[in-house]
């Protein structure tokens, strides 16, 4: 009896200390709140409701549940095997409509909260990814001491937490600065499947501003095509015989876009007769939205749609409008021209 009591006791004491290993290695909770969230939105946003998910090896999210929410305040406990590349994958009911917000973090043990700036502490590698990023406002001018810090956050927390710290590290970087880092890292981290979406439109965006570079005030144009009711323009179609040549890159979607048409058509009407064209480009656009803009903005010279990257990547541009002057010699004579300065800089070039 004595052998098996003993026996009992040492099996239920394994047992016992296995539950709370567990519990402590592997349950996690997460309490936040979304009203920084909801100032964002028009007033009566509200937050409908909150998954919990988490990143598998793959790149996709499978999801671990759904929160508490209780007004603002969101609330869930789960369990984790290891610590993983997590989302708050969060719907809301605005005002006309509805809309889905996301916010990343480290699942892992620990109770979990969020500040104003939704960033995650009160666990390990969140505490410590944050920690991080105060070090790199500190650092982030001098090139050494960023390369430094990220080689020993990777060396002392590992490929997790220098993956997240990657991804929240963008903002505070110029992006050839954070291009270099991460091609300095090793395959694991420059290829997880966290940052690939990331590193793929930090490369485009690197592309264009080489591309906008090239085609600054002195450059030669570079032509592209487009339709318009059926029929093909060329931007070369309007360059040479005398005349300037006015782009206006544009999309019936864009407000600052609309509001700069009146602008350009108030420009149009003063030069049309001294050998101004001008042309709208219609980009990631449907050409019957476009014409129902062209209508209803009173637009009186030629445009027409591209439905490809062509002239976007042609002339480096991230953000629209984007118009510019080209010369009868083809060169670019101004680019990025706004309000009353299209006019200003059309005039400087206008016969007298």
């Amino acid at each position: 009896m004595k052998h098996i009591g003993i026996t009992f006791f040492t099996v239920l004491s394994v047992a016992c200390l296995s539950a709370v290993i567990g519990c402590v290695s592997r349950t996690f909770t997460i309490a936040c709140d979304m009203s920084p969230l909801l100032a964002m939105y028009q007033d009566g946003s509200v937050v409908d409701s909150v998954l919990v998910q988490q990143m598998l090896p793959d790149g996709e999210y499978e999801t671990l549940g759904r929160a508490e929410v209780t007004g603002s305040i969101v609330r869930y406990s789960g369990r984790i095997a290891k610590p993983a590349i997590g989302k708050l994958k969060i719907f809301l009911t605005v005002p006309g409509g509805s809309g889905i917000s996301e916010s990343n973090l480290i699942l892992e043990p620990g109770n979990i909260s969020a500040d104003e700036k939704f960033n995650f502490h009160g666990s390990y590698t969140n505490d410590s990814v944050d920690e991080a990023m105060d070090c790199l406002t500190r650092c982030v001018g001098d090139p050494a001491a960023t390369k430094a810090l990220f080689d020993d956050f990777k060396d002392r927390q590992g490929e997790l937490a220098t993956v997240v710290f990657f991804a929240k590290a963008l903002p505070q970087l110029s992006l050839e600065r954070w291009a270099d880092l991460r091609d300095s890292m090793d395959d694991v981290v420059r290829n997880h499947p966290y940052l690939k979406d990331l590193s793929e439109n930090v490369d485009k965006a690197l592309a264009l501003i080489r591309a906008r570079d090239t085609m600054s005030a002195g450059a030669r144009y570079k032509d592209f095509q487009g339709v318009w009711e059926g029929k093909e323009y060329r931007l070369s179609d309007f360059i040479g015989k005398d005349r300037y040549v006015l782009v206006d890159f544009w999309a019936s979607w864009c407000r600052p876009c609309r509001q700069e048409i009146p602008n350009i058509i108030r420009t149009y009407d003063k030069f049309k007769d001294k050998g101004l064209e001008t042309i709208g480009v219609a980009i990631s656009d449907k050409p019957e939205n476009t014409a129902k803009a062209v209508k209803e903005l009173g637009i009186k010279y030629t445009v027409f749609n591209v439905s490809d990257n062509s002239a976007t990547s042609a002339y480096g541009i991230q953000t629209i409008p984007y118009i510019i002057l080209i010369g009868p010699d083809g060169s670019i004579l101004a680019t990025d021209i706004r309000g009353e300065e299209i006019e200003e800089t059309v005039k400087v070039y206008m016969p007298k």
